[in-house]
């Protein structure tokens, strides 16, 4: 990894503000999902701008166009005070409101006192969207913040495995982007074949999860076209997984609730009152039915690893 030279850190808003962000396409367009997915998996979470925009097949110019303009987005969206802000934010606004507060001078005349304003730093607008780090032979590095890290891999693991999978086997397959193959590039057949494998593991293991009474796991729900097959612990498909309905399946997926060894309901402290209730989540409702403990003890470490962080 390069040495992180000159660092630029600009760490405000908090993992709900960038789940805010990541659902808003005015902001986080198609493009922008892309380069975060990206930069996501790679080491440290940091790649050259340069390097996505080859991934992506397009030019530079246009991928730090698209990257400075979210970035313009997310400063007047801060600014109009819509993204939740860290905690240590609200201090510039006191100081603010301090340079128009009233002091009384010797006399006993109230006047008003001339109070420096603390200046914000002018900075990018890609700063807004990521941090930067020049490495030694002078390359400049995007790296994801750590808030919308938090964020970008809730909403990844809500959506399930497959779709990882799916996308990997395709960058694989050369031919399938379009570029001129090499002697060593996979022939279209076998990723057609490959895809055609995680797809029917994908029902199989729908299949053999389903019971004899069939239901979800949390709410009870028997409608067996909305009822789908959720891995746990290691993600595991090996064994049975457990059957959810779309709202329980992704929280339990995401790693928002779980379950303890008695099998009572655990829900993340991620989560607000007002979610809680909308999803119909009482702490320590028990499950409608078994589990093997040691996965479910894997997914709940990953679980209070996760509650801690927003802490």
């Amino acid at each position: 990894m390069a040495r992180r030279k000159g660092l630029k850190r600009w760490d405000v808003i908090t993992t709900d503000g960038w789940l805010k962000l990541m659902g808003d396409t005015s902001v986080m367009s198609h493009l922008m999902m892309e380069i975060f997915e990206r930069l996501y998996d790679s080491a440290d979470h940091m790649d050259n701008g340069k390097n996505i925009a080859s991934a992506l097949h397009m030019e530079y110019r246009a991928l730090n166009a698209g990257v400075g303009w979210a970035g313009g987005k997310i400063k007047d969206l801060m600014e109009k005070g819509l993204l939740p802000l860290q905690d240590s934010q609200s201090s510039v606004k006191k100081k603010k409101e301090v340079h128009s507060l009233l002091t009384l001078k010797e006399d006993g005349i109230a006047d008003t006192e001339a109070i420096p304003e603390e200046k914000e730093e002018k900075r990018p607008p890609w700063e807004y969207v990521f941090d930067g780090a020049e490495g030694e032979d002078g390359t400049y590095f995007w790296i994801l913040k750590p808030e919308a890290v938090e964020a970008f891999r809730e909403i990844r693991e809500a959506r399930g495995p497959d779709n990882r999978k799916l996308r990997k086997i395709l960058e694989e397959d050369e031919s399938a982007s379009g570029e001129e193959g090499n002697l060593f590039s996979r022939a279209p057949q076998n990723t057609v074949s490959r895809i055609r494998k995680v797809l029917d593991e994908a029902d199989y293991f729908q299949r053999k999860s389903i019971g004899e009474d069939p239901c979800c796991f949390l709410c009870g729900a028997k409608r067996i076209s909305l009822l789908k097959a959720y891995p746990y612990g290691d993600g595991e498909r090996e064994t049975k997984g457990l059957l959810f309905c779309p709202t329980h399946g992704t929280l339990f997926s995401a790693h928002l609730i779980s379950f303890n060894e008695r099998g009572e309901l655990l829900v993340s402290t991620k989560l607000s009152e007002e979610e809680r209730k909308l999803f119909h989540l009482n702490e320590g409702e028990k499950a409608k039915g078994p589990f093997i403990r040691r996965r479910m003890a894997a997914h709940r470490k990953i679980f209070n690893q996760e509650a801690r962080k927003s802490k």
